[in-house]
């Protein structure tokens, strides 16, 4: 419709949009450390909604942790979801009350039909994500929400104090890292990895960042969906971190 066609031509003009692509373009290849060539291979041939790997919309996991949670109290607050896809968590996000949401992906491909995503959702709070096609490790700023869906168990094992850390270095003083713990099973090598609690206590801990809340026993409704299905046995965990002390957990780890 006409608002679908203002939206898309706004977008085209966006300086913000722009500079993605310029940035984009400089960086191209190599890929950033940790990062599988699998994910941009299965983009490049044609991935469809709910295929694969990509949910369809919005994690189950999040969107019912949304409608009991209020992590957007105040006006102004800013959110980042790494790893983003088609970006239907960001624009969850955004529409839960974040006033800037960025959305980051390295796949160029990912990157495109998260754009496509937003304008044909037809959702004015679509309108407070931005998407950037970026190296997360080479992410500056900082955020009050970060939210890292299967993110982590889609890189190389090797990187993932660096993650630990990246993380904590972008967390505002206060902020929230919420992680979907996923897939828990018992499996060998990856992409994707196989993930647990304790794994992923063990690599936050260290950079200053306490599990606040765990739901390690969520209901079938709330357990995260790819398309593919998550397998025999794959579960889900939801886990809440903050720093220790209540301070920017970046004040203690290392720089990247």
């Amino acid at each position: 419709g006409a608002w679908t066609r203002v939206r898309f031509s706004m977008l085209i003009r966006s300086p913000l949009l722009r500079l993605t692509r310029k940035s984009v373009a400089a960086m191209a290849s190599p890929a950033h450390a940790g990062a599988h060539p699998r994910w941009e291979q299965m983009w490049n041939r044609g991935l469809d909604k709910g295929q694969a790997f990509d949910v369809g919309g919005p994690s189950q996991t999040l969107a019912a942790d949304l409608a009991r949670s209020q992590f957007a109290p105040r006006p102004g607050m800013t959110a980042l979801v790494p790893g983003c896809g088609r970006a239907y968590d960001a624009l969850a996000l955004a529409a839960h009350g974040f006033e800037s949401v960025v959305a980051v992906d390295l796949a160029q491909t990912a990157c495109d039909a998260a754009q496509a995503e937003l304008v044909a959702s037809g959702d004015p709070a679509a309108a407070r994500v931005t998407v950037q096609c970026a190296d997360f490790f080479a992410l500056e700023g900082q955020y009050d929400f970060i939210w890292d869906c299967t993110f982590l168990c889609a890189l190389e094992p090797e990187v993932r104090e660096r993650w630990a850390q990246k993380q904590a270095s972008l967390l505002t003083k206060g902020g929230v890292l919420l992680t979907c713990v996923f897939p828990i099973c018992e499996k060998e090598g990856g992409p994707p990895y196989a993930m647990s609690v304790p794994l992923v206590q063990s690599l936050l801990e260290p950079v200053g960042l306490k599990a606040v809340r765990v739901l390690d026993d969520l209901p079938p409704q709330e357990q995260h969906s790819p398309g593919a299905g998550g397998g025999p046995g794959m579960r889900t965990a939801l886990a809440e971190w903050r720093a220790a002390d209540g301070a920017s957990a970046a004040a203690g780890c290392c720089k990247m």
